[in-house]
Parts: C-alpha cells; sequence; structure tokens
C-alpha cells in the first residue's frame, strides 16, 4: 500500500510583494525519485526550502512524514543537501561526518564506522583525514553527498547532486542514488534535466509560482508514443505532409529555429509498424537525420511547455 511522504495544500510563500509560489496542491508517495524542475524564477528553489523547513510558508499546509518539515520528530529521518551546503573549515571529513551521525543518536564508535561506510560510497575513504580547505571541488562535493546519506533516512532531498561534477564522478553519484532509492524516497532538484530523465519516475514542473504538472517521467517523454530525430537542417514548414499515408500517425511536432529536431508522435497500437513506415517516409522524402530515439528527450518536453 503506498504511503504518502509528502503532501502540500494551497502551498504559498510571498516575499513582500513578490508572491513566489501559489497555491501548490501536491503529494509524494514513498519509494518514489521526483525530479523538482522548473525555469528560472518558477520557485524551485522556494519549494525546496519549504520542504526542508528551512523558510515558513505564507500560505497552506505542508507536510514531511506526517510532521511539519522542521520538526524534531523526523530530523534523523530526513536527509538534506542545499546546494550552497558547506563544510567546517580546518576539521577532517571524517570527524565532521562522524559528529553529525552522532548528531543523529548515533554511539561515538557507530558514528565513526557509518562515517567510513558513507566515505566508501563516494570512494574519498582515502580522503577522510583531510581538512576541506585541500580538497578539490569535486571531492568537497562528494563529502557533501556522503553526510546526506549518512544514517538509513526515510527522506532524502538533493539540490543539484552532480553540479560541477566530472563526468566519471557524476555517474558514480548517480550509481548511489539508484542503490539508496531502493530504500527510501528521494527528491532530486536540479537544472540538469538529463539527470532527472536518468534518475527520477516522476517530475514536479513548477511554472511562475504555479504547479504546471506532477506525473511520470516515461508519460512526458512518451517513450512508447513518438520518435524524435535530429535532422541535419531544420525541418521545413510543410515537414508534416510527408507523413500523411500514414494513418497511425497522431500528431508531428518541429523545435526552435536551429534545434534541427523533429518529433512524430503515433499510435502504436493501429499499427505496429508505424516506426518503420516513419522512417521510410523520411528516406523518400530525402530528409536526412543523424540521431533518432525513441520518446522525446525531457529537456525537450519541459523546454516545450514551460517557455
Amino acid at each position: 500500500m503506498s504511503q504518502t511522504v509528502i503532501s502540500t495544500s494551497n502551498l504559498a510563500k510571498n516575499f513582500g510583494a513578490n508572491q513566489a509560489l501559489k497555491s501548490v496542491s501536491l503529494t509524494v508517495e514513498k519509494g518514489t525519485t521526483t525530479g523538482l524542475v522548473g525555469p528560472n524564477g518558477a520557485g524551485k528553489t522556494t519549494l525546496f526550502s519549504l520542504l526542508c523547513g528551512f523558510l515558513k510558508p505564507t500560505n497552506g499546509d505542508i507536510k514531511v512524514l506526517g510532521h511539519n518539515p522542521d520538526s524534531p520528530v523526523i530530523r534523523s529521518q530526513v536527509a538534506i543537501l542545499p546546494q550552497d551546503a558547506a563544510l567546517l573549515k580546518s576539521l577532517p571529513v571524517i570527524k565532521q561526518l562522524s559528529m553529525l551521525a552522532e548528531l543523529q543518536g548515533m554511539s561515538q564508535s557507530a558514528a565513526r564506522s557509518e562515517a567510513v561506510r558513507v566515505l566508501k560510497a563516494v570512494n574519498l575513504l582515502d580522503a577522510g583525514n583531510q581538512i576541506p580547505e585541500r580538497l578539490s571541488h569535486g571531492m568537497l562535493k562528494r563529502v557533501l553527498i556522503a553526510q546526506a546519506f549518512l544514517g538509513s533516512p526515510e527522506l532524502i532531498m538533493l539540490d543539484e547532486p552532480t553540479a560541477g561534477l566530472d563526468p566519471n564522478t557524476s555517474d558514480a553519484i548517480k550509481a548511489l542514488i539508484r542503490k539508496m532509492s531502493a530504500s527510501c524516497t528521494i527528491i532530486i532538484s536540479s537544472h540538469n534535466l538529463a539527470v532527472i530523465e536518468d534518475l527520477c519516475q516522476q517530475i514536479i514542473i513548477l511554472k511562475k509560482g504555479e504547479l504546471y504538472a506532477h506525473q511520470a517521467v516515461a508519460e512526458l517523454t512518451g517513450r512508447t508514443k513518438a520518435l524524435t530525430f535530429k535532422l541535419e537542417a531544420d525541418p521545413t514548414d510543410n515537414i508534416a505532409d510527408i507523413f500523411k499515408s500514414i494513418s497511425a500517425v497522431t500528431a508531428v511536432k518541429t523545435g526552435q529555429p536551429g534545434q534541427h529536431r523533429l518529433v512524430v508522435y503515433f499510435n502504436e497500437q493501429q499499427d505496429p509498424m508505424v516506426e518503420v513506415e516513419i522512417i521510410k517516409c523520411l528516406a523518400m522524402a530525402g530528409v536526412q537525420y543523424r540521431e533518432m530515439v525513441r520518446g522525446e528527450r525531457l529537456q525537450d518536453s519541459v523546454a516545450d511547455r514551460t517557455l
């Protein structure tokens, strides 16, 4: 049976005369990994801060694990990684992590073991005795991610968890997030929609302070009902005409100028071979493409909806 981990009702936040968040009502169920996205100024940071208990709402109600976000009752059950999180200076990272684990109620020895475990998870055990000033930006980021995985949190909230990381380290962090998602609920706020598409089952889209959409990533990208082509040049205005002979094609969409993007939607139940027919039509019309993917990239889908 599903359990609600986060619920908001008519949630609003004002900063003076500016209404940053307007009547947002949503629920996040246990065991899901959910992406929080939106353009600059959409209210993403405000909502994330409200969920973390960093801000108080102006209006509406918010519950995290059945309590107010800043309740001491859930302090050890919720792990948070803000984008601007920082470590204490001149204190070895393993001591800092051990201290944070002790604050969760662990004994000194258990806290030390837990600090070792999370440093191993981010491949930084050898740097455990280093002070933060001697670590690179990427290493610091990995230590901060390690602290978010201390203990056994029921809810983990990560703000831009892979920002500033090299591809190999980013892949390792994503693998760790996937592993953790088997035992907890995760919220990821990020501008990197490739990360959201890779890790999340659900997505929350904000636009101008309002809830624009809350749905499954698979539904938004339409993996079973569209083909996306990266063309050699922008499609012509009449590109849809070449698919008129295919009754199973339901719609055709082109990207912004310079994107060279073409999306063809279809009903596979009507014609199981429709994808082959679409490719044949492109070839017969002399339309060349560099890349074809099933569905839409989340980046394109969200951008089209939030422009």
